[in-house]
């Protein structure tokens, strides 16, 4: 026969309390010891090794992007090196011909002195 109890020694109770029977997909299956939040599901697995993967591709490209400034700011002293480098070849170069010139001409002075010098010397004998 059913036991039927009043209502004031009844118990209120909401669905949401009611126990669910485990399935192998829960964390809460059950089992020895109890499997708590130590276990995942492959899609969660999956899941953080996608969300890692993704950080680890922005910070290589972060520090891809800071190795490239570097490399053009270091590129860009280079250039600069050179181009002074270049300047300077130029400037020595000038400066040779230059003294070059100079040094013709005081060579050309002496040896038109000397012509002329011994000319004057046989035409006054």
């Amino acid at each position: 026969m059913a036991k039927i109890t009043t209502l004031p020694t009844a118990k209120a109770f909401y669905p949401k309390d009611l126990k669910k029977p485990s399935r192998l997909s829960d964390n809460n299956g059950g089992g020895e010891p109890p499997m708590d939040n130590k276990y995942v599901t492959h899609q969660e697995l999956e899941l953080s090794n996608e969300k890692l993967l993704h950080h680890m591709d922005n910070k290589f490209a972060e520090m891809q992007q800071q190795m490239n400034q570097q490399f053009n700011e270091v590129d860009k002293h280079f250039n600069d090196l050179e181009l002074k480098v270049n300047d300077i070849k130029n400037t020595a170069n000038n400066n040779k011909e230059k003294i070059n010139w100079l040094l013709y001409t005081a060579i050309g002075g002496i040896i038109i002195s000397v012509i002329t010098t011994i000319i004057s010397n046989l035409l006054t004998k």
